[in-house]
């Protein structure tokens, strides 16, 4: 699980040798980033318990956002995609099985729980759980840990900011999604009672408490997090072109996983992906601020020469007499 997750942490894998980020540029307390050829992103350090105190402004950023007249089409194809997986999930869910028992993937999820006091994290005891844990909160927490001890070491504002937006992209999404499974209500298919689960909205409180799995299917957390967090790195380190790639493909074991363990239906998906992408968007967005840079220097290393006054000298040669002039 870290080690997949931590492969798409370049700001790790330079602390290695923990050497400044060549990239950057201190300007006063900000870190400046090139974004093209005359902007760059600058990157301060955020101020202490950060993470939390701005998710407020975050949830209505993201609510704004969200639900802006430009992402009508968005919104749309959330919604169409998400009938057309709720009509399709239960051959989605038994084609999934099928396949993971082909390949030697069990249909549970089994974990040992590290206590410290009265708090426990649970841990994947196999290959099936490992994934399953990959959208588990504490594999956000571990990888914002990494950039946390990045920044320190280097120096690096725009890691120190990364740790804090990906606990920040954390917290708005599980808000988000919480609120939005209290409001569905369906079951997950190891709980289903019915073909592609029931729907019970605005359940009880002490119901829901009773029998989680009975309620919090939709949408699925798991999924939205990890695209929060990963939205959060790919945007920070745009620069690194491999980072999508890893991240679409961590997101799909990741589904595959839960849908083979019954926690999700394969149509918990298209607005959890939804809500973490707009919400590590806004998360990032908010966290730095575009800057006007000087062009880039020539591939000799050193800018274009810029002459800016007036100049003359004559020309006499074999073959043409005449003056030189240079402005």
């Amino acid at each position: 699980m870290l080690f997949a997750l931590t492969s798409i942490l370049p700001a790790v894998l330079r602390a290695q040798g923990v050497t400044p980020d060549s990239t950057r540029i201190r300007v006063g307390r900000a870190d400046v980033v090139r974004r093209d050829s005359v902007t760059g992103y600058a990157y301060t350090r955020p101020r202490p318990f950060h993470a939390v105190t701005d998710v407020p402004a975050a949830l209505g950023v993201s609510a704004r956002e969200a639900f802006r007249p430009s992402n009508i089409p968005a919104m749309t194809a959330v919604a169409a995609s998400t009938a057309v997986l709720i009509a399709a999930d239960e051959q989605a869910l038994a084609e999934t099985r099928r396949l993971g028992k082909r390949v030697g993937l069990p249909q549970n999820h089994p974990s040992a729980n590290v206590r410290l006091g009265p708090f426990k994290q649970p841990f994947p005891t196999t290959i099936g759980s490992g994934l399953y844990f990959l959208g588990d909160g504490m594999a956000s927490v571990l990888l914002a840990a990494g950039f946390a001890a990045r920044g320190s070491l280097a120096d690096d504002m725009r890691a120190r900011r990364t740790a804090s937006e990906v606990i920040e992209a954390l917290l708005v999404s599980g808000t988000v999604t919480q609120t939005l499974k209290h409001v569905a209500g369906r079951q997950t298919p190891s709980e289903a009672t019915v073909p592609r689960g029931r729907w019970r909205p605005f359940a009880k409180l002490s119901d829901y408490s009773a029998n989680v799995p009975a309620y919090d299917a939709f949408p699925s957390g798991h999924l939205a997090s990890t695209m929060a967090t990963l939205t959060v790195v790919a945007l920070n380190y745009h620069e690194h072109r491999f980072i999508w790639p890893v991240s679409v493909a961590t997101m799909g074991v990741l589904s595959f996983a839960m849908v083979n363990n019954g926690v999700h239906w394969a149509s918990d998906y298209p607005l959890a992906l939804a809500i973490g992408g707009v919400v590590g968007k806004v998360v990032t967005a908010r966290g730095r601020t575009i800057v006007h840079l000087p062009p880039k220097a020539s591939a000799s290393g050193s800018a274009t020469p810029h002459v800016t006054r007036f100049d003359w000298a004559p020309v006499v040669t074999p073959d043409k007499v005449g003056v030189s002039v240079a402005w």
